[in-house]
């Protein structure tokens, strides 16, 4: 879905509004899960992936339940890199016969000759952003130093209108990785982008897990009817100075 033109000086910060009604999904439809999604959008394409292990530990098992993100990207991709900061899952990961994982901060770090030395049709942050301290740092960090080699960026995050969500209000309670930072909204992942400088292109409304139990008739069809009450947000974004940049 794209963002209507109406919107963008909210985006920018150009105009304020304290309660601004925004049309952010549209009707009832199919419904996308989200790894099936990235796997489609980037088949045959060069990518890199940020965040790409897990905890060491649910590696192994994920990779045999084809799972792992960073496997069903790798094998569908023309060139799948992987960058992370963990040592020991890229060890499990090499354990595992996956060699394509480069241990670098992005955002810390001065620019890779390894990235810089290829073109990339995408750069995707799984699930990462909700993670990161100061995301509009982070995304300027990135679209910075490597802007010049990459087309564009997909973006997911866990959507903070998930159906499970409002669930467990009734129950009086948050669930919660304990490692999250933010809960993320169409309209505030977009606001976060924007200020990094990236263009919003489309965004969608995923399931984040790919099987809702066929007895859940009524969750099944929440979800139909109402794409904001879905678990996974995907936003497609490009870069400052890129190729497809205004």
């Amino acid at each position: 879905m794209k963002i209507n033109d109406q919107y963008l000086p909210y985006l920018s910060g150009k105009v304020i509004s304290a309660s601004l009604p925004m049309k952010m999904a549209d009707g009832p439809g199919g419904q996308s899960e989200r790894v099936a999604f990235l796997e489609q959008a980037v088949t045959g394409k060069r990518v890199l992936h940020v965040g790409c292990l897990d905890h060491v530990d649910l590696i192994e098992p994920r990779i045999l339940a084809n799972t792992w993100l960073h496997k069903r990207l790798t094998d569908v991709a023309e060139r799948c890199l992987g960058i992370d900061i963990d040592e020991e899952g890229a060890a499990e990961a090499r354990r595992h016969g996956f060699d394509n994982v480069l241990i670098s901060d992005l955002a810390a770090n001065e620019p890779h000759s390894a990235i810089l030395e290829e073109r990339w049709d995408y750069i995707i942050l799984g699930e990462v952003l909700e993670h990161i301290d100061n995301p509009v740092r982070f995304l300027e960090e990135i679209a910075s130093k490597y802007a010049s080699v990459i087309d564009r960026v997909l973006i997911t995050v866990p959507n903070a209108f998930h159906l499970d969500n409002f669930r467990n209000v009734l129950r009086h309670t948050e669930r919660i990785n304990t490692d999250h930072r933010f809960w993320f909204t169409p309209y505030t992942l977009a606001r976060v982008a924007t200020a990094a400088g990236l263009v919003v292109e489309d965004y969608r409304l995923c399931l984040h897990k790919p099987n809702v139990p066929r007895w859940r008739l009524l969750y099944r069809a929440m979800l139909f009817l109402f794409p904001l009450l879905r678990g996974s947000l995907v936003m497609e974004l490009s870069l400052p100075g890129g190729d497809d940049s205004p």
